[in-house]
């Protein structure tokens, strides 16, 4: 409940933040297995989701089962899902246990010099992007739904990474693009409104 609790201070916005509408430059980085990945090799898929993942963090254990659930439902659909952390204290090692322990199953990037979180405006864990590869744009960011809370689960009224999706792969505008997502505090010293 403590650690809820803590997860739960809110900080300034980067003033870099990546907004929807936004363009997302290519980047590089390696996994939890030290594979390297680069963001725009991804050219061909219909859209890249990456929800942003630290160790020991309970609403990310929390939301990784329904991101499993839905990359399972559009599978079919060629969409790419990853988890980024952009945290300086979690080694590969780290990372590997806690995706082997709680079942991940998706490739974790390790932003290890905080380049890509600082270029989005990251501030917390849970908070997913949805990217359009197409013209390498940012179409939402938010929570995966509703459904989690610092301090409780409900149930879903508002399914927005899904809508995201539906609203992509018809070629509409996503009637909800940004959302502010519950998650863990990331620190970054060496932004101006770094979190102590």
């Amino acid at each position: 409940m403590l650690l809820m609790v803590l997860c739960a201070a809110v900080g300034a916005a980067s003033a870099g933040e990546l907004r929807p509408g936004g363009h997302v430059a290519d980047f590089t980085l390696k996994d939890q297995t030290g594979a390297a990945h680069q963001l725009y090799a991804l050219a061909g898929k219909k859209a890249v989701v990456i929800m942003t993942q630290s160790d020991g963090c309970p609403i990310v254990r929390l939301a990784v089962p329904a991101l499993r659930e839905i990359r399972e439902r559009y599978r079919s659909q060629d969409i790419e899902f990853l988890l980024l952390n952009p945290t300086l204290q979690d080694t590969p090692d780290a990372v590997q246990r806690e995706t082997e322990e709680f079942g991940f199953g998706m490739t974790v990037l390790l932003d290890r010099t905080q380049q890509v979180g600082e270029a989005w405006g990251v501030d917390r864990t849970a908070d997913v992007f949805v990217i359009d590869p197409r013209t390498w744009t940012l179409l939402y960011h938010g929570p995966i739904d509703d459904r989690l809370n610092y301090e409780s689960q409900r149930p879903v009224h508002h399914p927005y990474l899904t809508d995201a999706l539906d609203a992509l792969l018809a070629n509409k505008p996503v009637a909800v693009a940004s959302v502010v997502s519950p998650g863990c505090l990331i620190n970054f010293p060496h932004r101006k409104h770094s979190y102590q």
